[in-house]
C-alpha cells in the first residue's frame, strides 16, 4: 500500500516535482551522488523500454489499435536526427490495469499492481489504458476520469523513480480511454500524449512565441510553428486543440533542440552558451541572474525568425528553491529542497542553447535575445516556478554566425540593472544580527545568494507583534516577480539555526499586494532575532523591501478611567493610519511618532485589566497589548469612607452630612480616578447621587471621592452600602453607614446646615428648610430666618413653605472673617427651629482636588472639556471650601517637534504634536480667575485664544497658599503638519 498523496505527486508530476526548464526537466542536486550534481536526469544510454496494458483503451480503441497509437507518437521524439534516444515496446503488463486492480480507500491510501509501482523497474515505464476513467477516480479523486475533466486528465503521468546515480528509471502514464471515445478526440489525446512522454524522457517546459497564446501581437503562421509542443500551459478553450495550434503534437525546433541537448546524437548542429549577469556601475558582470529566458532565433531574410527558434532559461541546472533559514530546507517529508538542482554558484545564471539547426549544413545566424518569463502561461517553467522573478535591466540583442559542431560562448549582460546596494543590515548573520531600527521601519536589499537579512529587538511577555514586508521592484513599487520574503522570529538566545518556532510558512500570505506578514506572540519576555529571506532561499541585487515591526510595549499611565483617557504608547512601527481599540470599542487617534502614540482610548463598562491592540487596517497587522491598562478600580484598590455619620432625620428631608467615601490604591493613599461606585440603601431611603432612586452606580472624580446625599423613606434605620466594583471583583471592597429616619407631625430640617466659607469672601450663600408633617411636605407655612452669630445680612427674614414644604431665604456674607450662623424657626411660636453655620475657612488651610478635565489632549479646532478643581480645607476628612478664589494664569507655548520622520521610518522622532527637543515658543498668555460654588467646586473651559495648530497651555493654579501645574496639549490632526 502507498500513500495516494504521493501517487497523485508521481501522476502528475509535470506540475508538482521540482525540476528545471528550457531543456532538462531534472538536474540531480541534494537528492542524488554528490559527483552527479548539475547533470540532468535522463534514461540510461537514451534507451527506453515501455510495457502497455492488457486491456482496451476506449470503444473505438482496442489494446492493439491503442499499442499502435502510443509507438506512432512516440516517433514525434524518437526520430529527432539530432537526438540519440529510443523507446521499445517490450510487452505487456502483467495485468489489465482498470478498478478490479487499482482501488483508492477513504483514508488517502490506495492499492495498484506492482508492476506499475515506482519501484518496478523491470518495467520501466508502465502505460495504462484507463477505459472507463475509474482507475483515474481512485488515483486523482471521484470524477477525475470524467468527460468534465478531460482537458487536464486525459493523459497524465511522468517519471516517479530515480537512481542514486542521476537516471530516470521508472514512470507511469495513465491514458485515461473517457477522453477518446469518438475518432474527433484523437487529435487532443495524441497531442497530450506527446507532451507527456516528453516529460518521460525529461523534457521540462518552455517558452517562446508566447503571443501564440496571448495574442499580443496577433501571431502569423511562423508564430505557430515555432511554438514549442512543451510550452507550460493551454488556454481552456482550445477544445479540440487544432482550433488553437496547427499541427499542435509535432516537436518544433525548440522541442528538438531540447530534446538533442538531453540526449545528443551528433555535431550537425550548433551550440551557443553562457552566462546572465547582473552588471555593476561600470557594466562589468556581478552576480549571476536566474531565471531569464534566454532565446535563439535563426535569421531568415535578413530577420529574427519566428519559426526557427530555441530557448533555455539561465541556471537552469542551478536549483530553483533551496529553502530557507526562516522555514528550513527540508519539506514535511525530510528530504531537501534542492533536491534537484545544482547548488554551485557557477551556474546560477547559465544558458544552454545546443541544438541549434543549420540549414544545408552550411553556416547560419542566429540572434541571440533576453525576454522575462510570462508569470501565468508560464508558470509552471523552471527553476523558479511556480513563482517567476522579473529580469532586471536590458540587454541588445546580438548576432552570432554559426556552423555545424559550432560550440560558442556568449555571455548576456544586463545593462542598467539592479546594483547591490549596502543597507543596515548587510552584513548581518543568524550569530550577530544588527540592532532594529529605532523606529521599527527600514527597507534593505537581499543582495547575493542566500542571504538573509538578520535583526534584534527586545519585547516583553503578554505582547504580540507585527512584521510586514512589502517587497518592491526597482522604482519602489510593490511587486510579487521579485523578492518572495518570508519572516521568521527566534529568541536571541536559540543558537541552533533551525526553522523559527514562529514564521510565515509561504511568501505573499495577506490580501495586500506583495506583501508578507508575520504575527508573533511573546510569552515571555526578552530579547529576539528576526529574520526576512527569500521563500527559495535566493539573493540578488533586485531583491528590494520595505518591511515595519509594528509592536506596543507599554502604556502611559498604565490606569485610566471607566470614562476613557488620554495615553501613549510606547513601542515603534507606529504610523499614521493605525487604530487603537480595547476590546471592540475604539479610541480616538491623537498624535503619531515612530515611537509614541497619543490616542484617548474610549469608555468601557467595567473595572478591571483590558488588553490595548493598535490596529493597522492597510496591512492587518496589530500589536496586541495582553492586561496593559487597568480601568477604574484594580483588585487590590481600597474604599475608605469618609463620611458616614448622621443625626437622626425626618422622613422625606435630607440628612445633614453628605456619605461620602473615596477610591485609593493599595498605597492607601494614591487617588483612583473612574472608578466604579455601586450606592445602596435598605428601608426604601433614596440617594441624590442616584436621582432619588435607591441603588445606582456612579464613578469616582480624580480625587478618588464619590458622594451622596441620602433622604429617609420610612422610620427606622437605613443602611447605606457603598461597594468598589462588585461587577468586577467577588466579594466588593464595601463601607455602610446608616441613617435614623423618624416622624412627628411638625418636622423641621435644614438643607445642607454646614458649610465652609473662604475667610474674606463677599458671597451669597442659601439657607433654604423644609417642613414636614409625617414625612408629608406641609405648604404655606412661615418660617422665620435670622442671623443669629457673626456678621450677615437675609435677603429676607421670612419664607413661607411651598407646596413641597421648602421655604428659603439668602444669607449676604461681606468680606466673611468669622464664623456666621442663622437660625430658622417655625412661626409664630418660633419652634421648631434650625441652625445654619458658615466656617470663616483661612486660605492658609485650603487644598486643591482635581474633580475632572485636568489632563487633555485634543486636535487642534476642537474645544476642550471644562476644567473642575474643588477646594477643600485641611481637615480630615476635609470638608470643601465655597468662595474661594483660584487664580489661572496661562501660558500658550509651542515646543519645536523632533527632526525625525514620523511613523515607522529608520528614526524614532518627528511626527504630529509631538514634543522634541527644542526650547518653547510663547505664543500668548492669558488669566481667568473663579471662585468656588457651593461643593467647593470651581469649573472653567480652557481655550488657546486663537492660537491656530499644535500647542501646549502650561497652566499655574494658584488658590490661597495652595498651588497646582497643569499641561493641556493641542495635536496636529492626522495628515496636518509635522514629521516626514
Amino acid at each position: 500500500m502507498l500513500l495516494r498523496t504521493l501517487s497523485i505527486c508521481v501522476l502528475v508530476l509535470c506540475t508538482v516535482v521540482p525540476a528545471t526548464a528550457g531543456g532538462p526537466a531534472y538536474v540531480a542536486g541534494a537528492g542524488f551522488d554528490p559527483a552527479t550534481k548539475g547533470q540532468t536526469i535522463i534514461w540510461a544510454g537514451g534507451n527506453l523500454q515501455y510495457f502497455t496494458d492488457q486491456g482496451d483503451l476506449s470503444p473505438i480503441l482496442t489494446g492493439e489499435q491503442a499499442d499502435v497509437l502510443v509507438a506512432d507518437v512516440f516517433t514525434h521524439w524518437t526520430t529527432i536526427p539530432s537526438a540519440a534516444v529510443s523507446a521499445t515496446f517490450a510487452g505487456h503488463l502483467a495485468e489489465d490495469v482498470s478498478s478490479a486492480n487499482v482501488i483508492g480507500f477513504p483514508d488517502g491510501t490506495y492499492s495498484i499492481p506492482d508492476d506499475i509501482q515506482p519501484a518496478a523497474v523491470a518495467t520501466p515505464l508502465g502505460i495504462v489504458y484507463d477505459v472507463d476513467g475509474t482507475v483515474t477516480d481512485a488515483l486523482l479523486g471521484a470524477g477525475a476520469g470524467s468527460q468534465d475533466f478531460c482537458f487536464n486528465n486525459a493523459v497524465y503521468g511522468g517519471p516517479d523513480d530515480f537512481s542514486f546515480d542521476a537516471h530516470l528509471v521508472h514512470a507511469l502514464v495513465v491514458i485515461n480511454g473517457v477522453s477518446v471515445a469518438d475518432t474527433s478526440k484523437l487529435p487532443d489525446v495524441r497531442y497530450r500524449l506527446t507532451r507527456t512522454l516528453g516529460r518521460v524522457l525529461g523534457l521540462g517546459w518552455a517558452q517562446a512565441n508566447l503571443n501564440v497564446i496571448t495574442r499580443n501581437p496577433i501571431p502569423a503562421p511562423d508564430d505557430f510553428q515555432g511554438f514549442p509542443v512543451m510550452h507550460f500551459l493551454d488556454p481552456i478553450a482550445c477544445v479540440p486543440i487544432n482550433i488553437c495550434y496547427p499541427d499542435a503534437e509535432v516537436p518544433k525546433m525548440d522541442d528538438r533542440a531540447a530534446m538533442a541537448r538531453l540526449y545528443p546524437a551528433n555535431a550537425s548542429t550548433a551550440r551557443i552558451h553562457g552566462s546572465v549577469f547582473f552588471t555593476d556601475a561600470a557594466g562589468n558582470a556581478a552576480q549571476p541572474m536566474q531565471g531569464l529566458d534566454v532565446v535563439a532565433r535563426r535569421i531568415e531574410s535578413g530577420q529574427p525568425s519566428r519559426r526557427f527558434v530555441a530557448t533555455s532559461v539561465s541556471g537552469f541546472t542551478f536549483r530553483g528553491n533551496a529553502g530557507n533559514t526562516v522555514n528550513g530546507f527540508v519539506d514535511v517529508k525530510g528530504l531537501p529542497f534542492d533536491y534537484f538542482g545544482s547548488n554551485d554558484l557557477a551556474v546560477e545564471g547559465t544558458f544552454e542553447l545546443a541544438g541549434l539547426e543549420i540549414p544545408n549544413g552550411s553556416s547560419a545566424q542566429y540572434q541571440l535575445s533576453v525576454e522575462s518569463l510570462d508569470a501565468n502561461w508560464s508558470e509552471g517553467v523552471r527553476p523558479y516556478a511556480p513563482a517567476q522573478v522579473a529580469s532586471s535591466g536590458s540587454f541588445t540583442p546580438v548576432v552570432i554566425t554559426v556552423q555545424p559542431g559550432s560550440d560558442i560562448a556568449q555571455d548576456v549582460l544586463m545593462r542598467a540593472s539592479a546594483i547591490a546596494q549596502v543597507d543596515r543590515a548587510s552584513g548581518s548573520s543568524y550569530a550577530n544580527p544588527v540592532n532594529l531600527p529605532q523606529g521599527g521601519g527600514w527597507g534593505a536589499w537581499l543582495s547575493g545568494y542566500g542571504v538573509a537579512d538578520w535583526l534584534q529587538f527586545t519585547a516583553q511577555g503578554n505582547r504580540t507583534a507585527s512584521v510586514t514586508v512589502t517587497a518592491l521592484d526597482e522604482l519602489g513599487n510593490p511587486t510579487q516577480n521579485k523578492l518572495a520574503p518570508v519572516i521568521g522570529i527566534w529568541p536571541l538566545s536559540d543558537q541552533s539555526g533551525g526553522p523559527a518556532p514562529a514564521a510565515t510558512p509561504v511568501a505573499f500570505n495577506t490580501l495586500v499586494p506583495a506583501t508578507t506578514r508575520l504575527d508573533a506572540q511573546f510569552t515571555s519576555g526578552g530579547t529576539f532575532r528576526l529574520g526576512v529571506a527569500d521563500f527559495r532561499g535566493d539573493g540578488r541585487p533586485d531583491y528590494f523591501y520595505s518591511a515595519n515591526v509594528l509592536y506596543s510595549d507599554t502604556i502611559t499611565p498604565a490606569r485610566v478611567s471607566l470614562r476613557g483617557g488620554p495615553v501613549t504608547l510606547h513601542g515603534f512601527g507606529f504610523h499614521p493610519g493605525l487604530q487603537v481599540t480595547v476590546g471592540s470599542a475604539s479610541g480616538t487617534m491623537l498624535s503619531v511618532l515612530a515611537n509614541d502614540l497619543q490616542a484617548t482610548l474610549p469608555a468601557v463598562n467595567q473595572d478591571g485589566v483590558a488588553s490595548v491592540s493598535v490596529n493597522d487596517s492597510a496591512s492587518g497587522g496589530f500589536s496586541l497589548m495582553t492586561d496593559a491598562v487597568t480601568y477604574g478600580a484594580a483588585s487590590t484598590d481600597l474604599l475608605l469612607l469618609l463620611e458616614g455619620t448622621e443625626p437622626s432625620t425626618p422622613i422625606g428631608a435630607e440628612a445633614a452630612n453628605p456619605i461620602r467615601v473615596r477610591v485609593v490604591a493599595a498605597d492607601g493613599k494614591t487617588a483612583v480616578d473612574g472608578a466604579t461606585v455601586t450606592w445602596s440603601t435598605t428601608n426604601g431611603a433614596s440617594l441624590s447621587a442616584c436621582g432619588g432612586a435607591s441603588s445606582c452606580s456612579v464613578l469616582s472624580d480624580q480625587a478618588g471621592f464619590a458622594s451622596t446625599q441620602v433622604t429617609p423613606a420610612a422610620t427606622g434605620t437605613s443602611v447605606i452600602t457603598a461597594a468598589l466594583a462588585p461587577a468586577s471583583y467577588t466579594p466588593p471592597q464595601s463601607k455602610t453607614a446608616s441613617v435614623m429616619g423618624t416622624a412627628s407631625a411638625v418636622d423641621l430640617a435644614a438643607v445642607a446646615p454646614t458649610k465652609w466659607v473662604a475667610q474674606g469672601a463677599t458671597i451669597d450663600v442659601p439657607i433654604t428648610v423644609r417642613l414636614l408633617d409625617m414625612g408629608a411636605p406641609i405648604s404655606g407655612i412661615v418660617i422665620n430666618f435670622r442671623v443669629s452669630k457673626g456678621a450677615g445680612s437675609l435677603s429676607s427674614p421670612t419664607g413661607t413653605t411651598g407646596n413641597t414644604g421648602f421655604a428659603s431665604t439668602t444669607l449676604h456674607l461681606a468680606n466673611h472673617a468669622s464664623d456666621v450662623q442663622v437660625t430658622a424657626c417655625v412661626a409664630p411660636n418660633n419652634t421648631p427651629c434650625q441652625t445654619f453655620t458658615m466656617f470663616a475657612t483661612p486660605a492658609s488651610s485650603w487644598r486643591i482636588e482635581n474633580v475632572s478635565g485636568t489632563t487633555q489632549v485634543i486636535v487642534a479646532g476642537q474645544p476642550f472639556q471644562a476644567m473642575a478643581l474643588r477646594i477643600t480645607d485641611s481637615a480630615s476628612p476635609a470638608n470643601p471650601v465655597m468662595g474661594a478664589n483660584l487664580v489661572f494664569d496661562v501660558t500658550i507655548v509651542r515646543i519645536p517637534k523632533d527632526s525625525g520622520g514620523g511613523g515607522g521610518g529608520d528614526d524614532g522622532g518627528g511626527g504630529r504634536g509631538g514634543h522634541g527637543g527644542g526650547s518653547p515658543i510663547i505664543l500668548g498668555t492669558y488669566e481667568v480667575k473663579v471662585a468656588t460654588a457651593d461643593g467647593g467646586i470651581a469649573s472653567w473651559v480652557p481655550n488657546v485664544a486663537g492660537v491656530q495648530g499644535y500647542c501646549d497651555l502650561m497652566i499655574a493654579l494658584t488658590a490661597g497658599m495652595a498651588s497646582s501645574q497643569f499641561d493641556l496639549q493641542v495635536v496636529e490632526p492626522m495628515g496636518g503638519l509635522g514629521g516626514k
